[in-house]
């Protein structure tokens, strides 16, 4: 035995605002979105790629001295009798021989590092030069 059932629809009316009647997304064409996205501070930027700049001139001066330094130096230790003089060299000790070597590979990548912080300071909103100066910064700051 079959029953018939009876459906019933209810339709519910509601009006139209505004956005959906120009097809337009609220916030996204609206003149205040626009408004908010201020461009980013050229000036901070430029700031802060000169002071890099700067600070990697000091290091290069810094290292270098030091490999120089290192390098030249002829110790005497002051402990020497008529018979027995003690002298010292960098090559002495392997940790100097590590030291020399490692603030020549530091003083090096700081000088080809130059151009790539002088693109920063030109361009300050270039964000491929500043990754690679961080990341090859971060790889020599291990030494």
């Amino acid at each position: 035995m079959e029953t018939n059932k009876t459906m019933r629809e209810t339709t519910i009316n509601l009006p139209e605002t505004k956005a959906e009647a120009k097809e337009k997304a609220p916030l996204l064409n609206s003149s205040k979105a626009i408004a908010i996205l201020e461009p980013p501070n050229r000036g901070t930027k430029k700031g802060i790629a000169i002071g890099d700049f700067v600070l990697r001139l000091c290091t290069i001066g810094a290292t270098l001295g030091a490999t120089v330094t290192m390098g030249n130096a002829d110790a005497v230790a002051p402990f020497t009798t008529r018979f027995l003089r003690f002298e010292a060299q960098f090559n002495d000790i392997p940790t100097f021989v590590f030291f020399m070597v490692a603030n020549g590979i530091v003083t090096g990548y700081l000088f080809l590092s130059l151009p790539f912080s002088t693109i920063c300071i030109v361009r300050p909103l270039a964000k491929a030069p500043r990754i690679l100066l961080v990341i090859f910064d971060t790889v020599n700051s291990t030494h």
